[in-house]
């Protein structure tokens, strides 16, 4: 059914389409009706938001939306940066391009619904706690590309390291950045020592004393450790040993991983 002119309820789902609220089923059913009912009405509403949808971001709306509209807005970014926060939390060797993309929707996601409720003083901690959840994203966005771009190089040596000791169910994998001349570490399968305990990652030169590298502790039996390469070492193995909390200048616990160049 064609409309002769707009309502308030007729801009409402304009808003929630070009905003990407709708459920599956509204979203099938109002494309259905741009498409096949070809009421131009709706279709210039539509566009004219879709349009401007960019641009919410930097200038703020002449009225705060309707509670239904803005309660969508919340909800689908939401769901969009809980998405995105469970695939960050994986370790970096089962991260994907897949996860960038989740990332970027939750980011736009956020920001339109950050640009639509902004002006309403009612709503102005939810305004923070978008803000800082975007903040988040952008750095989990950064993160992941700088692993897929390590992981992807060519100038990138892949070195395993085996479990040691009591701690033999372990393994990690060492990429190393030549190029950058950055380490990182991704360990799994070591269980985390207590607080008076620490993880310990150290250069092993060809020739002279291990020189430590970093300290860290893992969870949920997984670690992941970036850490740079000092110039002048001529590296020919990396370990990891079980130290005092703080690490030592020298090994002095016992091995719980350790690999060849």
């Amino acid at each position: 059914m064609k409309h002769s002119h707009i309502t308030d309820d007729l801009q409402e789902q304009a808003s929630l389409y070009a905003a990407g609220a709708m459920t599956d089923t509204e979203r099938l059913e109002y494309q259905r009706h741009l498409e096949d009912d070809q009421c131009a009405v709706c279709q210039a509403e539509v566009h004219e938001l879709q349009a401007t949808a960019s641009m919410l971001a930097f200038t703020a709306p002449s009225a705060a939306p309707s509670p239904a509209v803005r309660g969508r807005l919340m909800e689908q970014a939401r769901s969009a940066a809980s998405r995105a926060e469970s695939r960050s939390s994986m370790p970096f060797l089962r991260r994907s391009w897949t996860e960038l993309i989740a990332v970027a929707a939750a980011l736009g996601a956020m920001a339109f619904a950050f640009a639509a409720i902004r002006s309403s003083s009612e709503l102005r901690q939810l305004n923070t706690e978008l803000t800082s959840r975007i903040a988040q994203l952008e750095v989990q966005l950064v993160r992941s590309r700088t692993y897929i771009s390590t992981m992807t190089s060519p100038e990138v040596r892949v070195v395993n390291l085996a479990g040691q000791g009591s701690n033999v169910q372990a393994s990690g994998r060492l990429f190393w950045d030549m190029k950058q001349k950055r380490w990182f570490l991704y360990a799994k399968d070591l269980p985390p020592v207590p607080a008076d305990k620490t993880y310990e990652l150290w250069f092993v030169p060809k020739t002279g004393n291990p020189v430590k590298a970093a300290v860290f502790n893992t969870e949920a039996n997984v670690a992941e450790v970036e850490v740079g390469v000092p110039e002048g070492i001529d590296v020919a193995a990396a370990a990891v040993t079980i130290e005092p909390a703080g690490g030592t200048d020298s090994p002095t616990g016992p091995f719980a991983l350790m690999g060849a160049m």
